[in-house]
């Protein structure tokens, strides 16, 4: 198995619930406050994919917030444990298309964004089940239900991704 110690290429803010950047150029994150956020987007973050539903309070007004500091906006939301095809897919275009572009994922916690990650990381970047798995729980997954999503969904992906 490969090192999943992850390089920290951009500064983590103090204080950013479960920071971590598991794969060059890719934050995780729990909920960022707006003074996070900021540093982020100093430290050279340009896009922000936030997991959270639109009724999950924030603390801020996130995507206006996005919006003051141009930084791209992206809502995916997870609703509880629902995570599925729809939301797996968006996360994985999110972040092929992001190019070499840093990005923030993020919900409360950073349980959903370590469960969204998984496909990503097998059918993109070519990582085994075992090391995306092992770098999700590293990036903040706690779900088992989240996690079996994840290997489902990989499970129904025709052969290539």
């Amino acid at each position: 198995m490969t090192d999943v110690t992850p390089a920290h290429a951009l500064p983590l803010p103090a204080g950013l619930p479960n920071a971590g950047e598991p794969v060059p150029g890719v934050i995780t994150a729990g909920q960022p406050s707006a003074a996070q956020l900021e540093q982020l987007a100093r430290a050279g973050v340009e896009i922000v994919a936030d997991l959270r539903a639109a009724s999950e309070d924030r603390g801020f007004d996130e995507p206006a917030a996005a919006a003051r500091l141009a930084l791209e906006y992206h809502s995916i939301p997870v609703v509880g444990a629902s995570i599925g095809a729809r939301e797996f897919a968006a996360v994985r275009s999110l972040l092929r298309a992001k190019g070499t572009r840093p990005i923030l994922v993020h919900c409360r916690s950073a349980n959903r964004v370590g469960a969204a990650l998984i496909p990503w990381l097998v059918l993109d970047q070519r990582r085994s089940r075992e090391e995306a798995l092992a770098i999700a729980r590293q990036a903040g997954l706690r779900s088992d239900e989240m996690a079996r999503a994840a290997l489902a969904y990989l499970d129904a992906q025709p052969r290539g991704g």
